[in-house]
């Protein structure tokens, strides 16, 4: 759409980046707590990896559908609606599922309600002009990492007071606030003629795409296989407590959104997209050497706020270039593939590293 004075859809895009930090709050809750609740249970690494990797594998199987479908409807609140839908579902299966196959199950689903990521970042984008949408889209990225830090912070304080199923009831309680929210947010109906393979093929052969793709691909492999999934398990030989636990994670998104503030509006400007990238992934294997290193919790702390600025770096900004030269009424069936490529990222880094460490140790496996 073209920008226009006052924005019509300017309370609809300030809800959206409300409910986006809602949204992703509720898919994180648990997320520290996973690993270590299915150790005591009994469950192997690699069976740890596969939990962590029917995440990412669920949103690499509806991503590219979920893309097409929205471009062929021409709206994108439906399937936003259906994301929060899962958020709920998976939440409450997790609570009366209590198992490592309860987890494996329903995080499949919880995989399932974030692969409508798509039409989050394409409706918000086409809330602004045309030229703005790719520096929009990096944006909402922040209010995906805010949502997640203020739930680190939150969970680390309630399983302090509580327990860890607490983790999991506030991960429910979210989900159903931002289904709620979901319904007030408006679309932005585009009339256009369905999209066919041909179409599809076009977007899929875009050099940038394609690049942008496989970088983000890579950077959810060493994510996903890290910082997201089994860096707890170092923090848990380290003797880390519940609440360090979730402050771990808050070592890592404090860092990243305030890097990605850094990006997106100075750094940008001076060293274009293709430096920000390139440094982050620098980063990245600066820290995967120094992550196993650790000996205390404070070292691990400071390690990981590496993690958080080298993953802004790459993973925010690609996100808002991968569909800078993919056609407006395209932009969902472009997004949508990006985000499927790096989905096979998030499957393959937990069960790879899952496997390493069964066959390596948790220190060397960080190492390759």
């Amino acid at each position: 759409m073209q920008q226009s004075q006052p924005n019509p859809y300017r309370t609809s895009a300030a809800l959206l980046f409300v409910l986006t930090g809602w949204f992703w709050f509720s898919q994180y809750t648990c997320a520290p707590y996973l690993n270590p609740e299915m150790k005591l249970m009994g469950a192997s690494p690699d069976f740890m990896g596969l939990v962590a990797g029917i995440y990412g594998l669920t949103q690499l199987v509806v991503r590219i559908p979920i893309g097409i479908w929205a471009d062929r409807m021409g709206r994108q609140k439906p399937f936003i609606v259906m994301g929060c839908l899962m958020a709920v579902l998976s939440t409450a299966g997790m609570l009366l599922f209590y198992n490592p196959t309860g987890f494996f199950v329903f995080r499949g689903i919880a995989g399932i309600g974030s692969g409508s990521w798509v039409s989050f970042t394409v409706l918000y984008g086409s809330y602004f002009a045309v030229d703005e949408a790719p520096r929009r889209i990096s944006q909402l990225s922040n209010a995906n990492h805010l949502g997640r830090l203020v739930c680190f912070v939150a969970m680390g304080a309630l399983v302090t007071w509580y327990t860890v199923r607490a983790a999991f009831w506030a991960g429910f309680v979210t989900a159903v606030l931002s289904l709620g929210m979901s319904l007030f947010i408006r679309d932005v109906p585009r009339k256009r003629t369905p999209m066919n393979i041909k179409d599809f093929l076009v977007v899929a052969r875009d050099r940038n795409l394609q690049i942008t793709s496989l970088l983000g691909a890579l950077i959810q492999v060493i994510a996903f296989g890290t910082f997201y999934t089994f860096t707890v398990n170092l923090a848990v030989e380290l003797k880390a407590t519940d609440a360090q636990l979730s402050f771990l994670n808050i070592a890592l998104m404090l860092p990243l959104v305030l890097a990605n503030l850094v990006a997106t509006k100075w750094l940008f400007q001076r060293i274009g997209a293709r430096g920000i990238i390139t440094l982050g992934f620098l980063l990245e294997a600066l820290y995967c050497v120094l992550a196993p290193l650790a000996v205390n919790m404070t070292q691990l702390f400071a390690v990981q706020s590496l993690a958080g600025v080298g993953f802004s770096f790459t993973f925010s900004i690609l996100l808002g270039q991968c569909v800078r030269t993919i056609a407006p009424e395209k932009r969902s069936a472009g997004m949508g593939l990006y985000q499927a490529v790096y989905g096979i990222g998030m499957t393959i880094g937990p069960v790879l590293m899952g496997y390493l460490i069964r066959w390596s140790g948790l220190s060397v496996s960080y190492f390759v």
